[in-house]
């Protein structure tokens, strides 16, 4: 897991006058777990739009596998997947429809293994009797379920999750971190954005923006056991609350 999927270089990402990543530099291994935590405007889901490919970075570098992504977007972003915090559909497709949208396009409709592996998703995911349904009916939790599924199905190298726990009830939340530890197990390099966890399957890494500036960057061994009576769900709020406080010279128990 040592070899380098993505590097982030002097990234800097501004809106107009208003900098939301300033300076930043990562290196996320292949087949890394990470969580990416920090308050509301600390450039969490720029730093995910840009690694996806979604918006241009204003200064800094991106590399995927140590290509530029400038210089071979179409190709890298085949490769990785964001699923933003409120996804988008098309309003004429049901849900199913949409998957099987996304197994054409990726030209493998008729692979049954793949479609079979779709229903399990829906299954676990206590959705399957609304495989007919359209997803502007569903609430927003069904939504983001129906998304993390069509870019899983997708297969790709990176996958971007922008507070994907909190819209799920505790039984899906546990059945996705699961996922995503089987995920990184097979060499997929993900990156969730959230400000909480569930008590299972906890990622390998934790990093904090604060004010679009790395704040953090630790193993999650480092600040938590499993054996410990502290909930790995207590996590994000602890280290959020602790690193903060130290950096603004605030009161911290």
């Amino acid at each position: 897991m040592d070899e380098l999927r993505l590097q982030v270089e002097d990234l800097t990402v501004q809106y107009g006058a208003y900098t939301a990543i300033a300076g930043l530099n990562l290196g996320i291994p292949r087949g890394q777990y990470v969580v990416l935590i920090g308050e509301n405007g600390a450039g969490k889901s720029s730093l995910l739009k840009c690694v996806g490919g979604w918006i241009r970075p204003s200064q800094g570098s991106l590399r995927m596998d140590g290509q530029l992504f400038e210089e071979h977007e179409r190709a890298l972003r085949a490769q990785v997947k964001l699923v933003p915090d409120t996804p988008a559909f098309y309003p004429e497709l049901n849900a199913w429809e949409h998957v099987d949208l996304v197994m054409s396009a990726h030209r493998r409709r008729r692979d049954e293994d793949l479609r079979r592996e779709a229903r399990s998703w829906f299954d676990a995911f206590g959705i399957d009797r609304s495989r007919e349904a359209y997803p502007s009916s569903f609430s927003r939790g069904m939504q983001y379920k129906l998304a993390i599924i069509m870019s899983i199905l997708t297969r790709p190298n990176v996958l971007l999750l922008d507070e994907p726990y909190g819209p799920l009830d505790p039984a899906s939340q546990s059945y996705l971190a699961g996922q995503l530890t089987q995920l990184a197990a097979m060499g997929v390099s993900i990156i969730v954005s959230t400000h909480l966890l569930p008590n299972e399957h906890p990622p390998e890494r934790v990093i904090m923006l604060d004010q679009g500036s790395l704040a953090l960057d630790i193993p999650l061994s480092e600040k938590w056991n499993p054996e410990s009576d502290v909930p790995l769900a207590l996590i994000p709020e602890q280290l959020l609350r602790q690193v903060l406080a130290e950096r603004r010279g605030l009161p911290h128990e």
